[in-house]
């Protein structure tokens, strides 16, 4: 998917929560998840690869972030 709609009024309501670095994971699974146009993996270690979370902070925030706005099942979130 080369496009999806993106209303910052409500995003910005939805997120105003979120620590920096938990805002930056939540945009990179929203794009990975729209640009793949598949599940993100189950295997934590593996989705914090595909957005580039190294950290231990930014795996910390990718694993929040999932919990919080993400579905999880046994293929993935």
């Amino acid at each position: 998917m080369n496009f999806y709609a993106h209303h910052i009024g409500d995003y910005l309501t939805a997120t105003a929560h979120l620590t920096w670095l938990e805002d930056a994971a939540y945009r990179r699974l929203l794009d990975l998840y729209y640009s793949r146009e598949q599940m993100i993996p189950a295997d934590l270690a593996q989705a914090c690869r595909l957005v580039r979370a190294t950290s231990k902070d930014e795996r910390k925030a990718v694993e929040t972030v999932l919990m919080e706005f993400f579905t999880e099942s046994p293929e993935g979130w």
